[in-house]
């Protein structure tokens, strides 16, 4: 076997529901969750979690895109909502 360590399922957090008020949008409150969950995730953490994985809106999908997460398929493109994940290697590479 060519990489015998390869998984097929990969331990992940899964954020369920992420709003902010109106009143407060555009604020960057959003980014800052986002961001804190990374950091939750990836510091002093147990969990052992390499993803996080959203299940967004499409009139949330530039959110997301815009704090790091990519599509999990394009089988989902005229779903109601988009799988989409984050790598949290990356925020421990980079800080992203």
């Amino acid at each position: 076997m060519a990489n015998n360590k390869r998984r097929k399922h990969y331990p992940a957090v899964k954020i369920g529901r992420l709003a902010v008020s109106e009143e407060y949008a555009g604020q960057g409150i959003g980014r800052d969750i986002i961001r804190l969950i990374k950091y939750t995730f990836t510091h002093g953490n147990r969990t052992g979690c390499r993803f996080i994985t959203v299940d967004a809106y499409h009139a949330a999908v530039g959110f997301y895109q815009q704090c790091g997460f990519d599509f999990l398929s394009i089988k989902d493109e005229k779903d109601k909502t988009r799988s989409m994940y984050y790598d949290l290697k990356r925020f421990l590479d980079n800080g992203e």
